[in-house]
């Protein structure tokens, strides 16, 4: 297990196979261990290095709320722990947004994007309505959810 510490929060971090780094960025509330149908192909090609957000997983809990310019430093974080100068980018929903962020903020480090199920974000993005993200979080710490009606988080 490897962490990392970024702006006072414990990061976790892993990686897994060989070849030019591809850097994994999951969405809101998931662990990095969500890839797990995506990273053994990926690690047969490249060097995967997946994280776990702040506030998810083996990560740090900080109080929240958590920007995206704040993960997409924990990311270059991670990448600057593994001794990565540049990477493949791939983000899946707000693992995406991070990405992009990541891009702006370090464009030089972005080999490419691969962007999965997000947007761009920004004063024009439609939000999920914040029940919905704090039943998603409750879920995450509180395994007895489901049985009170909250819908359970499969990985």
């Amino acid at each position: 297990m490897s962490f990392i510490e970024n702006q006072g929060t414990k990061l976790y971090w892993d990686e897994q196979g060989q070849g030019a780094p591809i850097l994994l960025i999951m969405g809101l509330g998931y662990p990095s261990a969500a890839w797990h149908r995506t990273r053994p192909a990926l690690a047969q090609h490249f060097r995967t290095i997946a994280l776990d957000n702040r506030g998810v997983g083996l990560s740090d809990v900080p109080p929240g709320p958590y920007s995206i310019a704040t993960m997409a430093s924990d990311a270059a974080a991670v990448l600057d722990a593994a001794g990565v100068r540049s990477a493949h980018v791939f983000g899946i929903s707000m693992g995406g947004m991070i990405a992009q962020e990541f891009a702006l903020q370090h464009p030089a480090r972005t080999r490419s994007l691969i962007l999965g199920c997000t947007s761009a974000g920004g004063p024009s993005a439609v939000r999920a309505e914040s029940k919905v993200a704090d039943v998603m979080m409750a879920a995450r710490h509180d395994p007895g959810a489901s049985a009170r009606g909250h819908p359970p988080l499969h990985l």
